[in-house]
């Protein structure tokens, strides 16, 4: 079971450009240190919606320092490290994005996220930090907030890998969710074939994603040595599809030989 970890959260000013980061060590389940900072945004854009959600605006941020400038305050809680985040595939993209715009080296870490470990073990109308957080009586007293966020999110981990039973699943099954969701969202920076599983398979992925981007999908079917082409043609053998797929799914639906996956059945066929 996995007690030592490092909780991330980021907020961000616009897109993936983060204006706060929050980081929570947990050591054997157990809180040992934390770190907060706000973050001059690389460009000093600001979306109204961000601001209005996380409270933070170009006057709190524009004479702070940029992330370059704390990296070295902070790479010790990544490097080898377990990283958990709810919806962990859009902070670690935050970091690597902005690690990469200041041509620093990606750290090597495992990844976990909450958000998915939440969706296969509680039904919930919705799997918000907040919503989950509440269910499980974990309490939450700056939402949005990224050292609060953070905070919540590792005791969430905790008593959700605690209390496994108690969702009626097995730890075995918790375990393969949360390795899954690790090879997803990069856990490990490396090109290595994982295996020859899809060797000499198409695939295309279409619609609104929700487990993993688009990028992480194309890159594990590299990873298990098959390959992503970018048109639904007699070539295609696999279609993944999400929500609202549209003219590529009709497409694959009247050629007929394409087999369709949805996004969990493209796990499995993985493994």
């Amino acid at each position: 079971m996995i007690t030592t970890f490092t909780s991330l959260d980021f907020e961000t000013s616009y897109g993936h450009i983060p204006c706060s980061i929050g980081i929570v060590e947990f050591v054997d389940g157990k809180v040992i240190s934390e770190y907060y900072s706000l973050i001059k945004p690389i460009n000093l854009q600001f979306s109204p919606i961000n601001s209005s959600i996380n409270g933070i605006r170009l006057d709190d941020v524009e004479n702070e320092r940029e992330f370059d400038e704390i990296w070295n305050e902070i790479q010790h809680y990544f490097h080898n490290k377990n990283i958990v985040a709810h919806n962990a595939s859009t902070d670690i993209s935050i970091l690597e994005k902005t690690l990469n715009h200041y041509n620093l080296p990606q750290p090597t870490y495992k990844a976990f996220c909450t958000l998915q470990i939440s969706r296969l073990n509680l039904n919930l109308e919705n799997y918000k930090l907040s919503t989950v957080a509440k269910h499980l009586a974990i309490e939450q007293k700056n939402y949005h907030n990224a050292l609060d966020d953070a905070y919540v999110c590792g005791h969430l981990f905790n008593k959700l890998i605690d209390n496994a039973f108690e969702f009626q699943l097995s730890r075995k099954r918790v375990q393969k969710s949360i390795i899954q969701k690790q090879i997803l969202i990069k856990g490990e920076n490396t090109n290595e074939v994982l295996s020859n599983a899809l060797e000499g398979k198409t695939f295309l992925f279409t619609g609104k994603l929700s487990l993993f981007t688009r990028e992480q999908a194309e890159e594990m079917v590299e990873k298990h040595n098959g390959k992503n082409i970018s048109a639904v043609s007699k070539n295609l053998n696999y279609l993944v599809v999400g929500e609202k797929a549209g003219s590529k799914l009709k497409k694959a639906q009247d050629i007929g030989t394409i087999t369709i996956l949805d996004e969990q059945q493209f796990l499995d066929l993985i493994g």
